[in-house]
């Protein structure tokens, strides 16, 4: 049975033709732990798309190691995490792996919106707080404006953004860092540039903060390619915008699909759909993997009842909403 992967946020694209072309470049420079020529063209390029000087600007294998490094940091600073909830799973893991524990500061629950009164009652100087804006699971945008930027900034000794999504969402708040020194950006090649199996992330911050941050990981982390995919992507920067453009196109089409069936989505800023049913997210995931559709459900109360489904090949999205759509007419 031919398995539609739903459930990690992949790209249905493949990467743009540029991604082999620089890999193969580099490939015969394996038998180093770096190249100064590909880190510095590959930083160049970087800090050029980011719109910020190359120092403000600090690369990782993979946005998850930026943000395992992040909490290191924390810790070293005996900074207390905190997370908006529902969010990004993973932080709570990584968290986890490095013996800290995270508090959580749930969303308005049907919308999920911040709760901005409960933020600024939990809001401390000695506390680092983390959300991801576009928001995962939940697809939709926790904030849009600068004034709840600076109401975060100035309640918390360390604000986190985590900006997966971005090309999807246009949003961003990177350019702020040249403003606040207790503010970190996170971003990742996964997603947009269809580079999920390469590993690259990057953060952005402060000089200061970012080389902080740095000391937190380990040297040449990033692999030479890794760093020349993600190049040659950056290189190819009309590609990652049909990509995006497609990935909307596609999660539109299946929106609509299953608001004719009676279900509802929230505002997707992202390359996947967070849809909330009318039964248990888990049941209907269980039905979906054994027809080879996998995706993700929940058992966390406050999302017991939605299932988050990333945005496939027009093929897999219509496997998907006949399947589920048989499971509602059971």
């Amino acid at each position: 049975m031919r398995t539609a992967r739903m459930h990690l946020n992949e790209s249905p694209f493949e990467p743009s033709k540029l991604v082999s072309t620089y890999v193969s470049k580099y490939v015969s420079a394996l038998n180093l732990y770096h190249v100064d020529e590909l880190e510095r063209e590959f930083l160049k390029k970087l800090s050029n798309y980011v719109k910020l000087p190359e120092e403000y600007v600090g690369v990782f294998p993979s946005s998850s190691e930026a943000l395992t490094s992040i909490i290191r940091l924390c810790k070293s600073r005996g900074l207390r995490l905190s997370s908006v909830w529902p969010s990004f799973h993973g932080f709570i893991e990584f968290a986890q792996m490095e013996g800290t524990s995270v508090d959580l500061i749930n969303l308005i629950p049907e919308f999920f919106e911040l709760d901005l009164a409960k933020i600024a009652r939990e809001g401390s100087s000695s506390k680092a707080l983390y959300l991801s804006n576009p928001n995962n699971p939940t697809s939709n945008m926790l904030f849009q404006d600068l004034e709840t930027l600076e109401f975060l900034i100035n309640r918390f000794g360390l604000v986190i953004v985590d900006e997966a999504y971005f090309e999807f969402s246009r949003f961003t708040v990177a350019d702020k860092v040249k403003n606040y020194d207790n503010l970190i950006v996170v971003r990742t090649f996964s997603k947009a540039f269809s580079l999920a199996g390469a590993r690259v992330g990057y953060a952005v911050a402060n000089p200061e903060l970012l080389e902080e941050l740095k000391r937190c990981t380990a040297l040449f982390s990033t692999s030479i390619t890794s760093l020349a995919a993600a190049l040659g992507a950056l290189e190819d920067l009309k590609y990652m915008e049909e990509v995006v453009s497609k990935t909307i196109e596609l999660r539109e089409e299946l929106r609509k699909s299953l608001e004719e069936i009676g279900l509802s989505t929230l505002d997707s800023r992202t390359n996947f759909l967070f849809i909330k049913l009318p039964t248990s997210g888990r049941s209907v995931a269980k039905y979906l993997a054994e027809r080879g559709i996998k995706v993700r459900s929940y058992e966390d109360e406050i999302i017991r009842n939605y299932i988050r489904v990333s945005i496939s090949s027009r093929e897999n999205n219509l496997s998907f909403l006949r399947a589920l759509h048989e499971y509602l007419k059971r």
